[in-house]
């Protein structure tokens, strides 16, 4: 399986980081996967607990929606389901703003260059010399 051709994600521009494309519970789990790597739902479920009152069988639900929207792999090969991320946060993040990028070129082209040259008239002197050396390659 092609893991970033496949994954499904929403995006919501008002809510913070991964909770963006994420909801919130899947956000929590994706920050307990990502730091623990391959793990059960009881795992996750037992690091949840520690911060919130929140039943098995919602983590568990969650976690094969996950699965099933290939964000994360589900071994069944044991008595318990081992999940582990489909990719490295890192990756994750860039395949979702890879294609948030080309979603809105696609739908908004010329509109979205114009809004996108001026908001980068704001970004820090760093960012903007990273920007010049990218594109001047």
């Amino acid at each position: 399986m092609n893991a970033q051709s496949d994954i499904k994600f929403r995006f919501n521009p008002s809510s913070a980081q991964s909770s963006k494309v994420l909801g919130p519970l899947e956000s929590e789990i994706m920050e307990v996967v990502w730091e623990q790597g391959p793990t059960t739902v009881s795992a996750v479920h037992k690091e949840l607990r520690e911060k919130k009152d929140i039943a098995y069988t919602t983590v568990m639900t969650t976690m094969s929606r996950l699965a099933k929207k290939n964000i994360l792999n589900q071994d069944k090969s044991s008595s318990s389901y081992v999940y582990s991320p489909a990719l490295r946060k890192s990756d994750f993040e860039r395949y979702v703003v890879t294609g948030i990028i080309n979603a809105l070129l696609e739908d908004y082209g010329d509109t979205f260059v114009d809004c996108f040259v001026e908001v980068l008239a704001d970004i820090s002197p760093t960012a903007r010399a990273r920007l010049h050396e990218a594109v001047c390659k």
